[in-house]
């Protein structure tokens, strides 16, 4: 998944993935360009890899930093999502 989506999606700006010493707890960290690109993402991760990652991942949190469109919002609705506007920092 990372190969393809860094080869594919050059709209992706990080996909990187955490686990657990245990391995019972993984997190993944996702940033896009902006919501075309999330878009993007989301449809070549659903055509290529959502039956596969679904046997072996259930999602429990799904925490959306930013201010993404109706569409992406429409297309994360099923995995019921906590969105988080940006209220106030930097970025260097």
């Amino acid at each position: 998944m990372v190969e393809a989506t860094q080869k594919n999606e050059a709209g992706t700006l990080n996909y990187e993935w955490a686990i657990s010493d245990d391995r019972q707890i993984c997190h993944s960290y996702e940033r896009f360009q902006d919501s075309a690109a999330a878009m993007a993402h989301m449809e070549s991760f659903r055509a290529n890899f959502t039956p596969r990652f679904m046997e072996v991942v259930k999602p429990i949190r799904l925490v959306v930093y930013g201010t993404p469109s109706a569409q992406v919002k429409d297309a994360l609705a099923g995995l019921s999502p906590v969105y988080m506007a940006p209220l106030e920092g930097f970025k260097r």
